[in-house]
């Protein structure tokens, strides 16, 4: 199923590039190699008296402190129409051993036993944003993403294993403010988030950008990645901190 949604995230962007290559160039390219750091990250499944609610920061421990979630996107930009398009990969994992038991998507794992806990939020999205405001030193945009998210959430011990798969689309507000402090250097903050009854969703970085060359630039800041699902089906709610830095190419 993931292969399926990567390849309709491939399809669309392949789809948007034989539509503007026609026209004039303003692309964009930006890699950024991140580090994210976990918050909170809490999970029941199902979501009733037949599941239990697990803080999986607090009740085991983190395998690594710090994990690689790289991050592509790809802009075109045409007049104040601006296009994007962005994966993003984030995996957590979790060990150890609770003093109570622990029912999770029908299985019983007991107290005292060791329980792996694998938590995975890959992330394709196409989106579209309109500059309403383009001045030499300051520029705002705001527009719209369409989320293709491919997640799982597992736990087992010695003798079984529970995983929860969840694909899904999610639509989301998107924005982009940067002011130009000087001709090269700038400070910036964009974002996609939304929120409804059962679930939000916020992804908001903020930092610094740095113009090499007209065609080469550098980004470095803070990203916040937050939100979860409150449904019937499951209850999930997590935090990500991320350093994060990339480079920017134009063509």
């Amino acid at each position: 199923m993931k292969r399926i949604f990567f390849l309709i995230f491939v399809l669309l962007l392949t789809l948007l590039a034989s539509h503007v290559f026609s026209q004039s160039s303003g692309w964009r390219l930006r890699l950024m190699p991140q580090a994210s750091f976990g918050g909170r990250n809490t999970v029941q499944r199902p979501n009733n008296d037949e599941g239990t609610r697990v803080a999986l920061n607090s009740e085991f421990s983190r395998k690594n402190n710090a994990t690689f979630s790289p991050r592509i996107e790809l802009e075109y930009s045409y007049n104040k129409h601006h296009f994007i398009a962005t994966a993003s990969l984030l995996n957590d994992k979790f060990e150890g051993s609770t003093n109570r038991n622990i029912w999770y998507d029908g299985e019983l794992f007991n107290a005292g036993e060791n329980i792996d806990t694998k938590y995975k939020f890959n992330t394709y999205r196409i989106g579209y944003r309109y500059r309403l405001v383009d001045q030499p030193q300051f520029a705002f945009e705001l527009g719209a993403t369409l989320l293709f998210r491919d997640a799982y959430i597992s736990m087992e011990d010695n003798t079984k294993e529970a995983k929860f798969s969840n694909f899904g689309v999610a639509p989301l507000l998107s924005y982009y403010l940067e002011w130009k402090a000087t001709g090269q250097f700038s400070l910036l903050t964009y974002g996609d988030a939304f929120a409804i009854k059962v679930g939000r969703a916020e992804d908001i970085f903020a930092g610094a950008k740095y113009q090499f060359t007209p065609k080469l630039s550098g980004i470095a800041g803070y990203r916040l990645l937050e939100g979860g699902s409150d449904s019937d089906k499951v209850y999930t709610m997590s935090a990500f901190h991320f350093i994060s830095v990339g480079i920017g190419y134009d063509f």
